[in-house]
Protein backbone atom coordinates (compact mmCIF):
# COMPACT_ATOMS: atom_id res chain seq x y z
CA UNK A 1 0.00 0.00 0.00
CA UNK A 2 2.74 2.46 0.90
CA UNK A 3 4.51 1.68 -2.35
CA UNK A 4 1.40 2.53 -4.39
CA UNK A 5 0.92 5.79 -2.48
CA UNK A 6 4.58 6.68 -2.95
CA UNK A 7 4.36 6.01 -6.70
CA UNK A 8 1.25 8.17 -7.04
CA UNK A 9 2.89 10.96 -5.07
CA UNK A 10 5.94 10.78 -7.34
CA UNK A 11 3.66 10.92 -10.37
CA UNK A 12 2.09 14.16 -9.15
CA UNK A 13 5.50 15.65 -8.34
CA UNK A 14 6.86 14.71 -11.78
CA UNK A 15 3.85 16.26 -13.50
CA UNK A 16 4.02 19.50 -11.51
CA UNK A 17 7.71 19.84 -12.28
CA UNK A 18 7.05 19.02 -15.95
CA UNK A 19 4.27 21.65 -16.09
CA UNK A 20 6.84 24.15 -14.80
CA UNK A 21 4.77 24.84 -11.69
CA UNK A 22 7.50 23.95 -9.26
CA UNK A 23 11.25 23.97 -9.59
CA UNK A 24 11.96 22.88 -6.02
CA UNK A 25 11.33 19.14 -5.95
CA UNK A 26 12.32 18.85 -2.33
CA UNK A 27 9.60 21.29 -1.32
CA UNK A 28 6.99 19.23 -3.17
CA UNK A 29 8.12 16.14 -1.27
CA UNK A 30 6.85 17.84 1.89
CA UNK A 31 3.35 18.29 0.47
CA UNK A 32 0.60 15.83 1.30
CA UNK A 33 -0.92 13.61 -1.36
CA UNK A 34 -4.13 15.70 -1.23
CA UNK A 35 -2.19 18.93 -1.78
CA UNK A 36 -0.30 17.47 -4.73
CA UNK A 37 -3.46 16.04 -6.29
CA UNK A 38 -5.35 19.32 -5.86
CA UNK A 39 -2.54 21.29 -7.50
CA UNK A 40 -2.25 18.75 -10.32
CA UNK A 41 -5.99 18.83 -10.99
CA UNK A 42 -5.96 22.62 -10.97
CA UNK A 43 -3.61 22.66 -13.95
CA UNK A 44 -4.77 19.44 -15.58
CA UNK A 45 -8.55 19.75 -15.12
CA UNK A 46 -9.65 17.51 -18.00
CA UNK A 47 -8.70 14.42 -16.02
CA UNK A 48 -10.70 13.31 -13.01
CA UNK A 49 -9.37 11.11 -10.25
CA UNK A 50 -10.92 8.11 -12.00
CA UNK A 51 -9.03 8.99 -15.18
CA UNK A 52 -12.08 9.93 -17.23
CA UNK A 53 -12.97 13.20 -18.81
CA UNK A 54 -15.26 15.71 -17.12
CA UNK A 55 -18.40 16.44 -19.09
CA UNK A 56 -18.91 19.85 -20.60
CA UNK A 57 -15.31 21.01 -20.61
CA UNK A 58 -13.75 22.21 -23.80
CA UNK A 59 -10.30 21.49 -25.05
CA UNK A 60 -7.94 24.45 -24.83
CA UNK A 61 -6.40 23.39 -28.13
CA UNK A 62 -9.45 22.62 -30.24
CA UNK A 63 -12.28 24.39 -28.46
CA UNK A 64 -14.32 21.21 -28.76
CA UNK A 65 -16.37 19.86 -25.87
CA UNK A 66 -15.32 16.59 -24.29
CA UNK A 67 -18.04 13.93 -24.17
Amino acid sequence: MRSAVRKKKQFYIEQLVRFGLAADRERLEEWTMAELRREYERFHPAQTIEGGRRHGQTSARTGQAHH
